[in-house]
């Protein structure tokens, strides 16, 4: 399975910081598992802007390829004063939320989702 994780966000927020200590590691430890023919792929961009330039949350899932694409909003304002650690535990706990959810949302043959999301929760516990 790859899972990605990247950003689109503000400096100031941090998430980039954030990314770049939990996306290797993250990327690593699903690459060496599978679940299902069915799902190859699961990328997640963390969308950190400024709310009033109205960004709206993106979900696709291209069976070509079999990779679901989603972006997961972030507060720019809640991550801008959290220190670093609470940052991480926030991106930690969205991710945790919502993956499950978008997938929950799609009919997806021949994919172990309620495996893939409990190793999902337990990784992001760990990390956060």
């Amino acid at each position: 399975m790859h899972l990605r994780i990247t950003s689109d966000a503000n400096a100031e927020s941090g998430v980039g910081q954030v990314v770049d200590e939990i996306s290797g590691p993250t990327r690593n430890h699903f690459a060496r598992k599978q679940y299902g023919a069915g799902l190859l792929g699961v990328v997640v961009v963390l969308m950190c802007r400024n709310g009033a330039l109205n960004f709206k949350r993106r979900v696709r899932f291209a069976k070509k390829d079999k990779t679901l694409f989603m972006d997961a909003m972030l507060d720019l304002d809640e991550m801008r004063q959290a220190e670093h650690g609470v940052r991480k535990r926030i991106v930690a706990e969205r991710l945790t939320d919502e993956i499950p959810t978008v997938l929950h949302k799609h009919s997806i043959p021949d994919f172990d989702d309620a495996r893939f999301i409990e190793d999902l929760k337990s990784w992001l516990t760990e990390i956060g």
